[in-house]
Order: structure tokens, then C-alpha cells, then sequence
């Protein structure tokens, strides 16, 4: 919120409201897509994609989550770096008269 002006605070809040929920949502349907080709990908060499759900191996049910929780993981780890790497700014307005630094002050 202290880099934006304060003119514009109200908006940025309802984006951070929004950034609480849609990757919620996303996460979920990105998740799902992996997991679906990975067994799709894994159950063509093994002639299961022809047989109901209920008759699927273990196995290659298995493999598709390990597949969407590896996508998951690697994913986790470039959103650690990105949030580590990237630097906080204070906007201008939001400085206090105690934080600002005038030209005597260096």
C-alpha cells in the first residue's frame, strides 16, 4: 500500500482482495490440467485411457499427481525467488516528515 499514492489506495486494496482468491481458482484449474494430461500422457502406454475411471491403475493415477505436485513445487520456487529478488519502493506521499531526508541531511 506505501507505493502507491494515496489518491490510488483505494483501488490497490480491491486488487490485494482480489489476489486473495483468483489464484485460488486458477491454481485449481491449472492443477487439474496437469494432473488430466499427465495421466492421459502416462495411460497411453498403458491402454487405460479406453477404460472407465474406476478401472484406472493406481499407478498411473499416481504419477499424474506426482507430475501436477512437481509442476506445483517448481512453480512455489519461482514465486520465492521473484519475492525475493524484487524490491519494496515508498511512494513519495506516503513518506512522513520524520522519513524524509532534506539536502543538509547526508
Amino acid at each position: 500500500m506505501n507505493a502507491v499514492a494515496k489518491t490510488k489506495q483505494g483501488m490497490v486494496s480491491s486488487l490485494t482482495s482480489l489476489e486473495r482468491f483468483a489464484p485460488l481458482t486458477l491454481g485449481i484449474a491449472v492443477f487439474n490440467m496437469i494432473f488430466l494430461w499427465g495421466v492421459t500422457t502416462i495411460a497411453a502406454n498403458h491402454e487405460v485411457t479406453h477404460l472407465s475411471p474406476v478401472d484406472m491403475q493406481k499407478t498411473v493415477i499416481s504419477a499424474g499427481f506426482d507430475l501436477a505436485f512437481l509442476g506445483s513445487f517448481v512453480l512455489g520456487i519461482v514465486i520465492l525467488i521473484l519475492a525475493l529478488v524484487i524490491r519494496q519502493e515508498i511512494h513519495p506521499d506516503n513518506l512522513g516528515k520524520e522519513d524524509e531526508i532534506g539536502p543538509g541531511m547526508i
